[in-house]
């Protein structure tokens, strides 16, 4: 089958050696329908920034569609749609290569975790199965506008944990597609102004489509000046990252709001982060939450069917696999602001 391939080069390109993965008797085979791109993380690994065996298959914001059960398989039925489906679980390897999460291939793998612990309640299932999740045959979803349900989870759950509602002042850094996801959220949690900070103008303009109150581009204004303007003096209650520039969260602490909370998103809870405790005196707490994405499965799904989000409104490009260099090379001139790569016509 036909893989998208990294080996920590900076590259990705397009593979057609790879094994189609033979389920085991709690498995199942799926076909791949789509896998959309997660930029910070998907660049992290082509860039060889996390920690990887390589040469290994990209992706992990996939759909696909059950085609073959396992022997054992007791909960699911072909025909079924499913999120993330992987060709290679995490530990794991296929022919000669290893798992960058493999949603960006032809077909790929899931698991009856419920049939298979309740003949082995000793067994401990791959990590990566709890992602792996229904869509319903009566939630009506195209198989694209599907992958944008692994971000809009992670994204929900997160503006949830970190207790967003009536009237929040949120200030989001970053305008990609996570950051105007963290925005959509925050509105429809009620806060209240919230405020996105960019670089680019275009960005800023989907910004303002995904409800944004105040944008600002941090190139052309002061954005410290701007938003204590926009909150007459008050500063955000919360500073949410979506950008991964640790400068950017630096500076932005001058606008923070008495017992004010700053979460850092793209910048992982790990990383050497210092801040300038004299720049924010009035500093409450980092909040470097855990993403629950699948415990928003079927807050999403409800969202869907209730037509209060619109899966389109994230992502920018629909692309055959056949096209994978050429996405995120776009992606990296920062002419895209995500990408669903289909396998199917």
């Amino acid at each position: 089958m036909k893989a998208a391939i990294v080996e920590g080069n900076g590259k990705v390109k397009l593979g057609g050696d790879i094994p189609v993965p033979e389920p085991g008797p709690y498995q199942c085979l799926c076909k791949m329908l789509a896998c959309a791109t997660c930029t910070g993380t998907d660049r992290k690994i082509i860039d060889s920034h996390i920690r990887l065996d390589y040469p290994a298959i990209l992706g992990h914001e996939s759909v696909g569609r059950v085609i073959k059960i396992g022997a054992k398989v007791r909960n699911i039925k072909e025909g079924e749609m499913f999120l993330r489906p992987t060709a290679c679980y995490p530990g794991g390897k296929i022919g000669n290569y290893y798992s960058g999460w493999g949603g960006f291939a032809e077909f790929g793998l899931i698991t009856d975790t419920k049939a298979l612990l309740e003949d082995h309640p000793q067994e401990i299932p791959n990590h990566y199965t709890i992602y792996q999740q229904r869509i319903p045959q009566e939630i009506s979803i195209s198989p694209a506008d599907a992958t944008m349900l692994i971000t809009l989870k992670e994204v929900s759950s997160f503006i949830a944990n970190l207790k967003v509602t009536l009237n929040s002042s949120v200030a989001i850094l970053g305008c990609g597609a996570v950051g105007i996801s963290m925005c959509y959220f925050a509105k429809i949690f009620g806060a209240y102004p919230v405020i996105v900070i960019g670089r680019r103008d275009k960005p800023l303009e989907n910004a303002k489509k995904a409800g944004a109150d105040f944008t600002i581009n941090n190139q052309k204004e002061n954005m410290v000046s701007k938003v204590k303007e926009i909150t007459a003096d008050k500063g955000v209650n919360y500073i949410i990252d979506a950008a991964g520039d640790i400068d950017l969260i630096t500076e932005s602490e001058q606008f923070l709001s008495l017992n004010g909370k700053i979460a850092p998103y793209a910048v992982a809870g790990s990383s050497q982060y210092i801040f300038d405790r004299n720049k924010a005196p009035r500093l409450s707490e980092f909040i470097f939450t855990d993403p629950r994405e699948n415990t928003a499965h079927q807050y999403i799904l409800d969202a869907i069917r209730l037509n209060f989000v619109n899966p389109k409104l994230f992502y920018s490009h629909r692309m055959p696999l056949e096209k994978i260099e050429e996405g995120f090379e776009l992606l990296r001139k920062k002419e895209a602001l995500k990408i669903v790569f289909e396998m199917e016509d």
